[in-house]
Formats: structure tokens, C-alpha cells, sequence
């Protein structure tokens, strides 16, 4: 019976092992692919809101691959601790929330703070932008319209 704790024990201790370096290699993925985003839309100089969004998107994929593969992981884990007997599942169940919880959470946290640090305009900032830049349009406009009235 203690055997069969201790192996338990083992396995638990590997598949968290395991789990936080998966999520320490997406982790690392995530910010790559963030750099090569920003680079890229420094050099082009194109408008920010729809570069933006696609990289919200492409870290949005990310992240529900990192989540898809965490959750395979927990499941293959979670079918083990069944067959071994209901007192360490239980306590097995409560370690894997936890530690699920706490990827996520540490994932959540280093993307914005990424986001922070590479000063990504917000979505309501863009909107002010954009709503400056029709105003500018429309004054641009007003005026070609009286210089054309003037000859």
C-alpha cells in the first residue's frame, strides 16, 4: 500500500514537473512571437489596429493551444489517480486545479505584462486616433471645398 503511495507520489511530482515545463516553453513561444510581431509592424509602418488584432489573435490561438494541451494532460493524470483509489484521487484532483489555476493565471499575467512593456496602443486608444484622424479628414476636406469656391 505504501508502495503504491509513493508511486503515486512520483507520478504526481513528474506530471507537474512536466506541465510547468510545457507551460515555461509556451510561455517563451508567446513572448518570441510577440517580438517577431512588433518588429514586424514597426518596419512596415502600417496602421496599428489591424496588426493589432491579428496579434491578439494569434496570442488568443496560443493560448488555446497551451490550455488544450495543459487540459490532456490533467485528463490523462485524473484517469490514473481514478484507478488508484478514492482517497489519493482526491487529493491529486485538488493539486491539479490548483496548479492549472496557477499556469494560467502566471500565462495571463506575463502576456500582459509583454503588452505593457512593448506599449501597444489600446483599443479605446486607437478609437481616439482614428476618431482624430476623420476629424482632420473632414477639416482637410471642408477646406479643399472653400479653395475650390475661392478660384
Amino acid at each position: 500500500m505504501i508502495k503504491k503511495g509513493e508511486l503515486a507520489k512520483e507520478k504526481q511530482q513528474k506530471f507537474i514537473t512536466d506541465l510547468l515545463e510545457e507551460a515555461r516553453k509556451n510561455t517563451a513561444e508567446i513572448s518570441k512571437i510577440i517580438n517577431e510581431k512588433m518588429k514586424y509592424l514597426a518596419s512596415k509602418g502600417e496602421p496599428l489596429k489591424q496588426k493589432q488584432d491579428k496579434l491578439v489573435k494569434d496570442l488568443q490561438d496560443k493560448a488555446k493551444i497551451t490550455g488544450a494541451i495543459t487540459e490532456e494532460k490533467i485528463k490523462e493524470v485524473v484517469k490514473e489517480i481514478v484507478a488508484k483509489s478514492k482517497d489519493v484521487r482526491k487529493k491529486q484532483q485538488k493539486i491539479v486545479e490548483d496548479l492549472k489555476e496557477k499556469v494560467a493565471r502566471s500565462d495571463e499575467e506575463k502576456i500582459k505584462e509583454i503588452l505593457k512593456k512593448l506599449e501597444i496602443p489600446t483599443k479605446e486608444e486607437l478609437n481616439e486616433i482614428n476618431a482624430k484622424f476623420d476629424e482632420l479628414i473632414k477639416k482637410l476636406e471642408k477646406e479643399g471645398d472653400k479653395s475650390e469656391h475661392i478660384q
